[in-house]
């Protein structure tokens, strides 16, 4: 069996994924603005729209800020982030694949401490492909399941 190859990735700030948040922000916004438009008047429901806007908007704005800088490593059987002050082990799990953008998120033994990760193929497009090999793999759910299954008597 093949395991995907040691790979080291950079995490950070992504323009791609502040447009893609503003876009769905700005059809979200289309939509209530043509549904108030539709109105005889502007109720509690519309006023309710966009109050949701507002907050989504502020929500999608502080997640993207607090994206941190640092460093995704896969050694072959685990998943490291390191960031300035903090090192998270885990395991990562692929909650979007847009083939030159992941989504991942970033479990950690550590409760409360998961973190979710967005990868972009323009920040390191040589390491790009060992990437996605590693974050695919099986090979650390197979490590781990040989070293808890029992041995036959």
């Amino acid at each position: 069996m093949h395991h995907a190859p040691a790979v080291s990735f950079p995490l950070g700030r992504s323009r791609f994924l502040a447009v893609l948040l503003f876009a769905v922000w700005l059809t979200g916004t289309s939509v209530v603005a043509l549904w108030c438009a539709q109105q005889a008047h502007f109720g509690w429901r519309q006023g309710l729209g966009v109050v949701a806007l507002v907050v989504g908007a502020l929500l999608a704005l502080r997640w993207w800020r607090l994206q941190r800088e640092g460093v995704l490593h896969w050694d072959g059987e685990s998943w490291q982030a390191c960031f300035v002050g903090l090192t998270v082990t885990g395991r990562v799990s692929v909650h979007l694949d847009l083939q030159r953008q992941l989504w991942l998120r970033l479990y950690s033994s550590a409760p409360a401490s998961d973190h979710w990760l967005w990868l972009e193929r323009d920040a390191n497009p040589h390491a790009w492909r060992d990437l996605r090999r590693a974050v695919y793999s099986r090979a650390s759910d197979v490590i781990a399941d040989a070293s808890t299954a029992r041995t036959p008597p």
